[in-house]
């Protein structure tokens, strides 16, 4: 994928990507295409920060800024550390080593939003559930798993309902006109 969009002409300020594609074959061939990249890595990777030898990630103390490490067979690259809501610990990385807290941030926000249209594309709009053969049935359904992800957004822009929210109250009403008055008894 991102082969084709280099030979497309993308030319992206940063890729992004969750820890899953953070393998040094996929950063590597990111750097091939002279392209920056920001993902979150996990807690185990090895990185040497001072030369004397490599431990995780999660037992060096990162400051807030960030910190330059060498990254087991890979290289150099800047290392942030963060915190969820729930006090677990993130650990992101970026071959852009002039990256500070506020960039980091940034970055980290932009990612939620792209998990989060993936996810309610997933789970609320039902794009993998497409049983279909034909090409152009299963672009329709892609079409409309879209087109219904985007209705969602102007409901929760304009009436702040979150998609999750409105696909209860959809569930809801028809659970409730069910139990009222049932149309199959087992």
């Amino acid at each position: 994928m991102l082969k084709n969009a280099h030979i497309r002409g993308f030319n992206p300020c940063f890729v992004m990507f969750d820890s899953w594609y953070s393998g040094n074959d996929n950063l590597k061939f990111i750097d091939s295409l002279g392209w920056n990249w920001f993902t979150r890595v996990k807690k185990n990777r090895m990185v040497n920060p001072d030369r004397s030898g490599n431990v995780s990630v999660e037992t060096l103390k990162i400051p807030e800024g960030g910190i330059d490490v060498h990254m087991k067979k890979y290289g150099f690259i800047r290392l942030f550390h963060s915190r969820n809501k729930k006090g677990v610990s993130r650990f992101w990385a970026t071959n852009f080593l002039s990256m500070d807290n506020e960039d980091r941030r940034n970055l980290q926000s932009i990612c939620w939003t792209i998990e989060n249209y993936h996810r309610t594309l997933k789970e609320i709009c039902c794009i993998d559930r497409c049983i279909a053969r034909k090409e152009a049935i299963q672009r329709n359904h892609v079409n409309c798993s879209i087109r219904a992800f985007i209705r969602l957004e102007v409901q929760f822009l304009m009436n702040g309902v979150t998609p999750y929210a409105a696909q209860w109250d959809i569930t809801k009403d028809a659970v409730a006109a069910y139990l009222h008055q049932p149309k199959y008894a087992l």
